[in-house]
């Protein structure tokens, strides 16, 4: 029996899966790790993003606290869900990615800003994705995200339609 997001209990297994592919993607790891105008450099080494699970990128909707430097931050979390009123035989809910960047960090060298590229490579692996257990996403919307007046960046919803 195959697993379906229709089941509470494996949010968690399907959390692990986007975030392992996320892990793998090396513009978004060097995007988070390098805080430098170009952290494309074929100065910088690659970047195991394995390393930056439970710092950088996240899976519990808290800011890791155990560095004092600054750091960006993408969030990945299960959100929003419902049953679709109209056709109670169906149920949304949503994916959404919090990405989170000092101010000071947001100026890159390429005339673009660090939270839009961040942005473009979580729309490029995720919008229409089809992803073993969970099914389409479609992309929803992005909001700005103020944290502080030292952080901020934007929130990224992908809805998801199932059976109930």
């Amino acid at each position: 029996m195959a697993t379906t997001q229709r089941r509470f209990a494996v949010m968690g297994e399907n959390t692990f899966r986007i975030v392992n592919k996320i892990t793998q993607n090396q513009r978004i790891c060097r995007l988070l790790k390098y805080n430098c105008r170009d952290p494309f450099s074929k100065d910088l080494p690659d970047v195991d993003g394995i390393e930056l699970l439970n710092k950088q990128i996240l899976i519990v909707p808290k800011i890791y606290d155990g560095s004092v430097e600054k750091m960006s931050y993408l969030v990945t979390v299960f959100d929003d869900f419902a049953v679709i009123a109209s056709n109670p035989d169906f149920k949304v809910s949503t994916i959404r990615f919090d990405i989170a960047c000092p101010y000071d960090e947001w100026y890159l060298n390429d005339s673009t800003l660090r939270p839009y590229l961040l942005m473009q490579e979580i729309d490029t692996m995720f919008n229409q994705a089809k992803l073993a257990g969970i099914g389409n996403l479609q992309y929803h919307r992005a909001d700005a995200l103020t944290l502080s007046p030292q952080i901020a960046g934007y929130s990224m919803k992908y809805k998801i339609y199932e059976f109930n």
